[in-house]
């Protein structure tokens, strides 16, 4: 049996990636071109105390988040909860969202974008600025998020969330 030519399989670990600082690793397992622009679907790995994206929001686009492996904690809207493995968040359009990896274990979540466009780019472009873990330059970020779609919500940009108020 062969696989049609648009098939993509790839096994755990498999898959075009890059690092963003020192520890993430965003792995793309389908792009926005394998798809027309549908969705992609990128695994992403958090070491132990890894901060992730503070608040933010997506105007064009639906992200769905699934736990694979450890927690993180999660920000949806004005509810801040940790997600385990197995939780599944689908945050709409516009709404505000933030993630982080606070505890002491790796974790991994399946991200999937919807539309998907060309999203790996913005985490290429990322991976790019945190290069050997420095932090980003504050307006290139800015530039960054704005050109795929992720509006800021807090200042500054890259690093611990902090709950609304």
């Amino acid at each position: 049996m062969t696989l049609p030519d648009s098939a993509i399989v790839l096994q755990r670990g498999e898959g075009d990636s890059v690092a963003i600082g020192t520890g993430t690793r965003c792995t793309f397992k389908v792009r926005g071109k394998d798809t027309e622009g549908h969705f992609g679907l990128f695994e992403y790995t958090m070491e132990p105390g890894t901060e992730g994206p503070r608040r933010h929001i997506h105007r064009q686009m639906a992200e769905i988040f699934y736990v694979v492996e450890g927690a993180i904690e999660l920000l949806v809207g004005d509810e801040k909860m940790t997600a385990q493995a197995g939780t599944t968040a689908l945050v709409p359009k516009e709404a505000i969202h933030a993630f982080s990896n606070p505890g002491a274990q790796r974790s991994v979540l399946l991200i999937m974008f919807c539309p998907a466009d060309s999203r790996e780019k913005y985490f290429e472009g990322l991976a790019e600025l945190t290069k050997g873990g420095k932090p980003p330059d504050q307006r290139a970020l800015l530039e960054l998020m704005r050109k795929y779609d992720t509006e800021p919500v807090a200042e500054p940009l890259y690093g611990e969330i902090e709950t609304r108020q």
